[in-house]
């Protein structure tokens, strides 16, 4: 099963993107987005720590989890998310969930969205 279908499962509407360049093409788009997760390693001219920074610079707002299966990327994954928003993988979807509801929850509340 995909992480997308774990996330539906978990209540999630996920939108995909292929690669980072997509996922800013749909972040510019008037798309209501909760909550970013992001693998560390993926096809195109940015990483995940890429897109995480982009975020950070044009997104302010959106709260971006990073996954990586290298643990030694967590000093960087520190400065660019809040440390609890990295994750080593594999990980639990169903451990993963809740700080992603959580986050999600926050920023409705903090930007006063009810999505």
């Amino acid at each position: 099963m995909s992480l997308a279908d774990s996330l539906r499962d978990c209540g999630f509407l996920p939108i995909e993107a292929c690669n980072a360049d997509e996922a800013v093409e749909i972040l510019e788009m008037d798309v209501e987005i909760d909550v970013v997760l992001t693998d560390v390693r993926m096809p195109g001219n940015m990483d995940g720590f890429g897109l995480a920074k982009w975020i950070r610079e044009n997104r302010p707002e959106l709260p971006v989890f990073v996954a990586s299966g290298y643990s030694g990327k967590f000093d960087l994954a520190e400065e660019l998310c809040a440390s609890e928003a990295y994750f080593t993988k594999p990980f639990n979807v169903s451990e993963v969930a809740p700080k992603l509801k959580a986050a999600a929850h926050a920023r409705r509340l903090k930007y006063g969205k009810l999505i």
